[in-house]
């Protein structure tokens, strides 16, 4: 059996920034309140109800505990309006409506005018038994070509609901839905409590799906060039693109952004923000030569003795098989932020792997979550001279923005949101884009909550 050596580096985690403090978990948003606490105060958001007959009496309660808070299993949680600042307006005789997953998207389109009709910020919560991939794409295709940027959906499953309703877990399960409605009405649950990096920078991610063409022998190629972060983490804008591509391409290459493409991307980035001393790429899938003529290139045209930029091209793996254990630690969970190098490359890339999940606090005994942490493997190409700084820049960032995911207040989370959102944004695609429309952009992340 042969060993391989990797040298260790500890990452500090991330601060998050709420209204009155700041801490390193997401869920102190109960005591510190959200960061924009007082923009929404004793705002109205008026929340309607779509659920099936099996799941409507669930539905209901749900939004109930919302509204006056609940307590189980020793866990609690305060009235929604203690903790956000916002009152949800909900009538259990008039905000109710039961439908099926035949009528869901025509009742759907009926609750979303009314909400725009009624109020300035208004959430439709969809509860169901089983919700289907198509009608999740379709309904969230609805509410992010159709209507304002305060009125959005929310889905819950039956089994959800069920699994958590008797233990601690469903008090963490409100606190969750809680926080993204008060984001998608327009609310800012926290940010960053500094910037990624130490100058001015962009980052980008990008993440793909594909859909067979019956017609010909290509096939198409959906990417959500998505992700547009300012150095706070802040999102710009999302591009969602298309194109075609021969199958000969797709196995030689996998999948890929063109390079004329990318390289447009990247200029009119540059062209819109001015000078930007950092790029940072993440991509869900293997990196391809093409791809990094075309970042080397826009980034020689554009640097300067002066005004240098630096690049780094990161392909972001999530099915790794590597583990790692703490035997100080009475489960032998590793901590969140551990950072393995390789001592010699294994490619063409630099290769980290990065723990995103684990214990958070270094005095945790135990990691109070089953199953083992699994790490991100992340290969880079990168024009930076100072190697010694290069696992910093690297795993920051990629730390940091997991703590950006609105959807969640757990502190666990794998994936940073150039990753996760990139990837909404690429499968809701085929359902957006065509030959006539090749290409979309997304001002709002909301949107793809």
């Amino acid at each position: 059996m042969s060993f391989k050596k990797f040298s260790a580096l500890r990452l500090q985690e991330p601060e998050i920034q709420f209204y009155v403090g700041k801490h390193i978990s997401p869920r102190r948003i109960v005591t510190y309140k959200p960061f924009s606490y007082r923009d929404l105060l004793n705002e109205e958001i008026h929340v309607k109800l779509l659920a099936d007959a099996e799941t409507c009496d669930l539905g209901i309660q749900l939004v109930n505990h919302l509204i006056n808070g609940c307590s189980v299993a020793n866990e609690s949680i305060r009235p929604f309006s203690e903790i956000f600042g916002a009152k949800i307006v909900f009538h259990k005789d008039n905000d109710v409506a039961k439908i099926s997953s035949e009528n869901l998207l025509v009742k759907l389109e009926e609750t979303l005018d009314i909400l725009r009709s009624e109020a300035s910020r208004g959430i439709a919560i969809i509860a169901l038994k089983d919700i289907p991939s198509d009608i999740y794409a379709n309904i969230k295709v609805k509410t992010l070509s159709e209507h304002p940027k305060s009125t959005r959906a929310q889905f819950i499953k039956k089994e959800t609901i069920e699994n958590n309703i008797n233990s601690g877990g469903y008090v963490y399960l409100l606190l969750n839905i809680a926080t993204a409605i008060y984001a998608k009405v327009g609310g800012i649950p926290w940010k960053l409590s500094r910037s990624i990096f130490p100058v001015k920078g962009l980052i980008l991610g990008i993440s793909f799906s594909k859909k067979c063409t019956k017609k010909s022998d290509k096939e198409v190629i959906y990417y959500g060039a998505v992700q547009i972060l300012d150095e706070h983490g802040e999102h710009l804008y999302t591009e969602i693109k298309m194109f075609t591509a021969s199958p000969k391409e797709l196995e030689t290459k996998g999948l890929f952004v063109p390079y004329d493409k990318l390289k447009d991307i990247l200029i009119n980035t540059i062209k819109q923000h001015g000078k930007i001393p950092q790029i940072i790429i993440h991509k869900s899938a293997p990196i391809v030569d093409d791809e990094i003529k075309a970042v080397r290139e826009v980034v020689k045209e554009y640097s300067s003795d002066e005004y240098p930029i630096f690049y780094i091209f990161a392909h972001i793996k999530t099915n790794t098989i590597y583990r790692a254990y703490d035997p100080s630690a009475s489960d032998y969970s590793i901590r969140r932020g551990l950072m393995l190098l390789r001592s010699s490359k294994s490619s063409n890339w630099i290769q980290h792997i990065l723990f995103t999940t684990g214990r958070l606090y270094k005095l945790a005994s135990e990691r109070d979550k089953l199953g083992t942490p699994k790490p991100l493997e992340i290969a880079v190409d990168t024009n930076m001279s100072d190697m010694s700084k290069l696992p910093n820049y690297i795993g920051e960032p990629v730390l940091a923005l997991t703590k950006l995911d609105w959807n969640t207040t757990d502190p666990e989370v794998r994936k940073p949101i150039t990753i996760t959102y990139s990837r909404k944004a690429a499968q809701i695609a085929p359902r957006i884009l065509s030959s006539q429309l090749p290409d979309l952009k997304v001002a709002d992340i909301r949107s793809l909550m």
